[in-house]
């Protein structure tokens, strides 16, 4: 079965947004995770690095506020926070 690139991009379209409420619950994790245990993005960096993940500060803020982190990224800056890999979190629809 052949789609248009019409039908393609709407279908896109139609899936970022679905996604969008569980992607701004993690942003929301991590951020409130932050606060808590008093981490900057700076921090999370050098921790990144000690595990051969090399981001900047201004690239890791814009990946978690802009919705744009990765499930891998998501679990491994929780862990690095927490030193734990549980994340509880409520999704908003």
């Amino acid at each position: 079965m052949q789609t248009s690139n019409h039908s393609q991009v709407n279908i896109s379209v139609n899936n970022k947004k679905s996604i969008l409420p569980y992607a701004k619950a993690t942003t929301l994790h991590i951020k409130k995770l932050m606060v808590e245990y008093e981490m900057t993005y700076d921090g999370i960096v050098e921790k990144l690095e000690q595990r051969d993940v090399v981001l900047s500060s201004s690239n890791l803020r814009n990946k978690v506020s802009g919705n744009a982190l990765s499930a891998g990224l998501f679990f491994l800056i929780v862990e690095i926070i927490t030193d734990d890999l549980h994340a509880h979190i409520n999704v908003k629809s």
